[in-house]
C-alpha cells in the first residue's frame, strides 16, 4: 500500500494503522524506484520521539512514579514536536532544581556526619577540636572514599608520613581523617586524587565551630529533615499534577509510535508518502479508513505476487488455528516459509505428533513426559513454544501407548487396541514404510504446488521431484509391494514396468531439453552433467528415504526393549536382602534416564523425518516475518 497526501491526513492515516496492528512500513525508494518524482522526494529517518519518550520515563522513574498506561488513542495530539520538547524541558528544568538542591543537602551531611565523628574521636582523648585549629606543623583532611580505595589509602599509609584513621566505616565507603606535616601538603593532594577521596569541605582554621556535639547533632537532623523534604519534592509536585503529565506522556508516546510507523515517509512541497506491506484481506478495511481519515489523500495498492515477480522480497504472514500455530516454530527451527511458498505447519503439526507418538508410545512415559515438560518450563529452563509442542507430543505419547498395551513398559496391565511392537515385528516395519512412502509422496506433491505457484513448468512435468518423478517413485512402489506379496494384482509385467520406468527415466534425464523446447528456454535444473547426476541422485534418494522411515519401527522396539530391560533388572535384585528398595530404585532411575534420554532421541530423529526427509523434498524457505509496528511497543 502506498499512501500520498497532506502529511495531517496521512498521520492519522498511521494512527489508525497502528490500531488495527497491520501495517509493516518499508522504504519509500523501494516502491518508487524507476517511476516518476522518486529523486524528488526528500525520505526520513530515525525517530526524533524516540528520545523525547526516554526523557519522560526516565523523569517518572526517577522520581518514583510508574508510567501511566497508555490506552490507545482515536486522535492524534495537536502539540508540535518543539511543544511536547518544552513542556518536557520544563518538567525536567523543576525536577533537577529539587535535585540539584538534594545533591547539595547530602554533601552538607557528610559534611556534619564527619565533623561529629572527627569531634567525638578527638574528645575521646581529652582534647577538642579547638586544638587542631591552632596546630602549626600537623595538618589534617576529612573524606569519603570507596573501601577498594581505603585499603590503597591505608597501604600507602605504612610506607609515607601519615597517619590514617578511620571515621565511619560502611559497607560501601569509609569516611577518615588523614594527619600529615605541612610540608608534604602538595604530595597529599596528589595522594587523595589518586584514591579518588572526596575531601569534606572545612578548613582547619573552622574546627572550632564543632567543638559542641549537642550543636552538630542538631544542625544534622535539621539536615536530615531538609534532605527528607526535598527528596519527596519530585514525586509531590508530579503527584499533584497526574493529570497533566499523563496527557503529556499519553501525546509523546503516541507521536512517537506514529513516528515509527511512519519513519521511512517521503516528503514533498508539504506532501508525504508513505508505504508499506499489509495482509491482503485488510486491504478493504485500510481503503474505508483512509477515505475517512484522508479524503485528500491517494491510495495505490499492488499485489504481492506482481511484486515478488518484480524481484521485492516480500514479508511472510504465517495464518493457522491456535493449536496448530505452536508448531511454527518448529518450521522456524529450519527456516521461514517464503512469500509464495506453501506454509508447512498443519502438515509438520499432525505428522510430528504422530512420529514421535509412534516411536515413544507408552501411558506412563507420557504422562512424565508431560510432567516434566511443564516442570522446565516453569523452571524457565524450557521456552514456551517447545513446551507447548512436547506436552501436545507427550499426549501422543499416551495415545499410542494405549494402541500397543503399554503402561511404563508393563504390557500386561492393559490390552493393546492395535498391536504390541514386540510381537508384531512383521506387521509394524510394513507400517513404517508405509508411512514413509504416503509422506515423501505428500512431499513431492507439495514442491508440485510451488512451482506450479511460479508457473515453472518444466519443473512441474519433468523434474525427479515433479510429476514424472512421482509416477516413477509410485510405479517402483507398487511392483515392489506386488513382488513382496501385499498386492499380487497390481504387478506389471517385467516388459512393459520396464518400457514405462524408461520412457519415465528419460523424461527426467531430457527434461532440460523438452522444458527448453516447449517453455521458452525454461530448464528443469542446472544443466548437462550437473543435471544427469542429479536426476541419479534423486533416484538413489527414493530408495533411502524410504528405508529411513524404518526407524519408526526400530524406535518403537528399542523403547520396548529399554523397557523390558528396566524391568528384568528390577525382578532381579527384588528377591536379594532389601530387594524392594533396591527394586523401587532401579524403576524409577530406569524410567526416568528412558524419558529423558530417549525422549531427547525421538524428539532429535522426529526433526529429522521432518526436515531432511520432507522439508528436503519441496521446502526452500528462506523468508522473514512480517513484522508490522504495533501500538504497543
Amino acid at each position: 500500500m502506498s499512501f500520498v497526501g497532506p502529511a495531517e491526513e496521512i498521520e492519522n492515516v498511521a494512527l489508525a494503522l497502528l490500531g488495527m496492528g497491520i501495517f509493516e512500513p518499508m522504504p519509500l525508494e523501494v516502491m518508487m524506484e524507476g517511476r516518476p518524482l522518486n529523486s524528488r522526494f526528500q525520505t526520513s529517518r530515525g525517530n526524533a520521539y524516540d528520545a523525547l519518550l526516554e526523557r519522560l520515563n526516565r523523569l517518572l522513574r526517577e522520581s518514583g512514579l510508574p508510567i501511566p498506561e497508555r490506552p490507545f488513542a482515536d486522535r492524534l495530539p495537536s502539540l508540535s514536536l518543539q511543544e511536547l520538547e518544552e513542556r518536557v524541558a520544563a518538567l525536567e528544568s523543576t525536577v533537577d532544581a529539587w535535585n540539584k538542591e538534594l545533591s547539595g543537602l547530602r554533601e552538607e551531611r557528610e559534611k556534619w556526619r564527619a565533623m561529629l565523628a572527627f569531634g567525638d574521636a578527638i574528645r575521646g582523648t581529652g582534647r577538642s577540636l579547638s586544638d587542631f585549629s591552632r596546630a602549626f606543623s600537623v595538618r589534617t583532611a576529612i573524606g569519603t572514599l570507596s573501601n577498594e580505595n581505603w585499603r590503597r589509602l591505608r597501604e600507602t599509609g605504612l610506607a609515607a608520613p601519615i597517619l590514617v584513621v578511620p571515621l565511619i566505616e560502611e559497607t560501601d565507603r569509609v569516611t577518615a581523617v588523614v594527619f600529615y606535616e605541612r610540608e608534604y601538603h602538595e604530595d597529599m593532594n596528589k595522594i587523595f586524587s589518586a584514591v579518588h577521596m572526596r575531601l569534606v569541605p572545612v578548613r582547619p582554621e573552622e574546627y572550632g565551630r564543632y567543638d559542641s556535639a549537642d550543636a552538630v547533632r542538631y544542625q544534622l537532623e535539621a539536615v536530615e529533615s531538609e534532605i527528607e523534604r526535598c527528596r519527596a519534592m519530585p514525586w509531590r509536585y508530579l503527584s499533584d499534577n497526574r493529570a497533566e503529565i499523563d496527557k503529556l506522556c499519553a501525546a509523546v508516546y503516541a507521536k512517537q509510535r506514529v513516528a515509527s510507523l511512519c519513519r521511512f515517509r517521503g516528503e514533498l512541497a508539504g506532501m508525504t508518502a508513505l508505504t508499506g506491506w499489509i495482509p491482503w484481506d485488510s486491504y478493504n478495511d485500510v481503503r474505508v479508513v483512509t477515505a475517512q481519515k484522508a479524503p485528500h489523500a491517494l491510495l495505490n495498492a499492488e499485489s504481492g505476487s506482481a511484486l515478488e515477480r518484480a524481484g521485492n522480497e516480500l514479508p511472510t504472514l504465517l495464518r493457522n488455528l491456535p493449536l496448530i500455530r505452536r508448531f511454527q516454530e518448529i518450521v522456524r527451527l529450519y527456516s521461514l516459509p517464503s512469500y509464495s511458498e506453501l506454509d508447512p505447519t498443519f502438515v509438520v503439526a499432525v505428522s510430528f505428533c504422530f512420529f514421535f507418538g509412534f516411536m515413544f508410545g507408552d501411558v506412563g512415559h507420557g504422562i512424565a513426559l508431560i510432567l516434566g515438560t511443564r516442570f522446565l518450563e516453569k523452571k524457565k529452563i524450557m521456552g514456551g513454544a517447545i513446551a507447548s509442542v512436547m506436552r501436545i507430543a507427550g499426549l501422543f505419547s499416551v495415545l499410542f501407548g494405549f494402541l500397543y498395551g503399554s503402561v511404563f513398559g508393563d504390557e500386561s496391565l492393559i490390552h493393546p487396541l492395535w498391536l504390541s511392537p514386540m510381537r508384531d515385528v512383521n506387521s509394524i516395519l510394513p507400517v513404517s514404510i508405509g508411512v514413509g512412502i504416503v509422506f515423501l509422496s505428500l512431499g513431492i506433491a507439495f514442491r508440485i504446488y510451488n512451482a506450479a505457484c511460479k508457473r515453472e513448468w518444466g519443473e512441474v512435468l519433468f523434474s525427479p521431484e515433479g510429476v514424472t518423478g512421482l509416477l516413477f517413485y509410485w510405479l517402483a512402489v507398487l511392483q515392489a509391494a506386488a513382488a513382496a506379496g501385499a498386492l499380487p494384482g497390481a504387478a506389471l509385467g517385467t516388459g512393459v514396468f520396464a518400457v514405462i520406468m524408461g520412457v519415465l527415466f528419460l523424461l527426467m534425464l531430457c527434461g532440460n531439453g523438452i522444458a527448453g523446447f516447449f517453455f521458452h528456454g525454461e530448464t528443469v535444473d542446472e544443466g548437462g552433467v550437473v543435471h544427469v547426476f542429479s536426476v541419479f541422485h534423486a533416484m538413489l534418494n527414493f530408495i533411502s528415504n524410504t528405508a529411513s522411515f524404518v526407524r519408526l519401527a526400530a524406535f518403537a522396539l528399542n523403547h520396548a526393549g529399554l523397557c523390558g530391560a528396566v524391568l528384568m533388572l528390577g525382578d532381579m535384585v527384588e528377591n536379594a536382602p532389601g530387594g524392594r528398595l533396591y527394586h523401587a530404585f532401579i524403576m524409577v532411575i530406569g524410567h526416568l534416564v528412558i524419558v529423558a534420554l530417549e525422549g531427547m532421541i525421538v524428539f532429535i530423529q522426529t526433526l529429522r523425518l521432518e526436515y531432511y526427509e520432507f522439508f528436503g523434498k519441496f521446502y526452500r524457505g528462506g523468508g522473514r516475518p512480517f513484522a508490522p509496528v504495533l501500538w504497543e511497543k
